[in-house]
């Protein structure tokens, strides 16, 4: 997994993010443990349920990063609307 590879699909998916004033955050992309941990800010939103729910991020997200990344990985979303 190359760390390079895993910010360039964030950031394109988070271009969508930003539209509805969130963001999602790379915090970690580990190669030797295959784990990638992102974070979804909704610092800017005004409408947290307006963004997409978080199974449905967490879906899409993965996705796009499985069309990127030939190994097995972890992924890790920190989504602040399932801690409500």
């Amino acid at each position: 997994m190359d760390p390079v590879v895993v910010a360039a699909a964030v950031d394109e998916l988070a271009g969508f993010l930003r539209a509805d004033g969130a963001d999602l955050l790379v915090r970690e992309a580990n190669p030797k443990t295959a784990r990638v941990h992102l974070a979804l800010v909704l610092d800017g939103v005004s409408c947290a349920d307006c963004v997409l729910p978080p199974d449905e991020l967490r879906d899409t997200v993965a996705d796009a990063l499985r069309r990127r990344i030939a190994d097995e990985f972890e992924l890790v979303l920190d989504d602040p609307r399932r801690e409500l």
